[in-house]
């Protein structure tokens, strides 16, 4: 099949992408260039805007690995991106409108995350709840996008295994 055929019927993979990258790049820019490094408004309570620069991966785990979450966000990138267009056959829950959704929230905050990277070296986060470590847009769609295609994953294999008779 050609590869423009492939990309047929791909909107709700690259819908989150044209909405969610800009999204959190305007959000990012915001904090930037109305924050100090640290500040957080207000200054306590339970839900604040706190600038943070993560060098780790998401929500502030493995500090100082800029170089090794750059590489490997790019590698995950490109395959999420050859797996929605050549494997969604071989994996039919991926060939769904919510498949195409889930990969193109992973992608969306994947992409998000990696424009920091390229451009900072490191990962503005701003979002901080009091019990949660600060996130982004980009990391609210990589969970949610994660969250989905898992529960996609246990809808497919008990679909499966009840077509094989129980044995998959």
């Amino acid at each position: 099949m050609q590869f423009k055929a492939r990309l047929k019927g791909l909107g709700p993979y690259f819908l989150p992408v044209l909405i969610l990258v800009p999204l959190d790049q305007l959000t990012k820019l915001c904090i930037r260039t109305n924050f100090y490094v640290g500040e957080s408004r207000p200054p306590e309570g339970f839900f604040r805007l706190t600038y943070l620069q993560n060098t780790g991966a998401s929500f502030g785990i493995f500090q100082d690995g800029a170089i090794f979450f750059t590489i490997f966000s790019t590698i995950s990138l490109l395959i999420m991106l050859g797996i929605i267009i050549y494997m969604r056959d071989i994996i039919p829950f991926l060939n769904t409108w919510p498949g195409k959704l889930a990969m193109g929230l992973v992608s969306a905050g994947t992409l998000g995350n990696l424009i920091d990277r390229y451009n900072l070296g490191f990962v503005v986060d701003f979002l901080n709840f009091s019990f949660w470590p600060a996130f982004n847009v980009a990391d609210s769609a990589i969970s949610i996008g994660a969250i989905m295609l898992g529960v996609l994953i246990i809808i497919n294999y008990r679909n499966t295994e009840g077509a094989n008779g129980g044995q998959v």
